[in-house]
């Protein structure tokens, strides 16, 4: 997405990568199906768990809300409603699945894991997974661009410092 101009789209982009990024470790992770409990008192899964609960929860508390408040609105009429409808959408789905994970994995940093929560965390994380990259996919190929041609500097810079502030 080097082609984006504008500092918003630039800062939506930069924290879809940091998400994917950790969507890609999440995945990693709880790939092949392992009777063993992870080891959360320290290393690689702890940090996993610990960077699973900051960036869920700036994703679906800022990022997301931004989005709805700030951003869908103007995309909707300027561009298409559908488009914004079918984002939003995927939002009320996602946001339980990520709340239900952070809180999983808060949980786990205090106790570890019991073979029930386990179960439970593998298959929110994978669900997440697969729901949240092709969200961001979406709004990386159609939200993004159609942004960067319906605002202007002044809106951008305005919304830029609301977006680094809201996240």
């Amino acid at each position: 997405m080097d082609d984006l101009e504008l500092e918003l789209c630039k800062s939506l982009h930069k924290d879809h990568m940091i998400t994917l990024q950790l969507l890609e470790r999440l995945e990693t992770t709880l790939g092949p199906k392992s009777s063993d409990l992870p080891d959360t008192t320290g290393g690689d899964f702890r940090n996993l768990l610990t960077d699973l609960v900051t960036v869920l929860e700036a994703e679906v508390k800022g990022h997301f809300a931004f989005e709805e408040e700030h951003l869908f609105p103007r995309f909707a009429d300027e561009i298409d409603p559908a488009i914004t409808e079918m984002l939003q959408g995927e939002h009320e789905i996602i946001r339980p699945i990520a709340t239900q994970l952070t809180d999983l994995a808060r949980a786990a940093l205090k106790e570890g894991f019991t073979p029930d929560n386990w179960d439970e965390f593998r298959n929110a994380g994978l669900e997440l997974v697969e729901r949240e990259v092709f969200h961001v996919q979406k709004e990386e190929m159609g939200f993004l661009p159609g942004l960067d041609e319906i605002l202007d500097e002044d809106e951008d810079r305005e919304l830029n410092m609301m977006y680094l502030s809201a996240t």
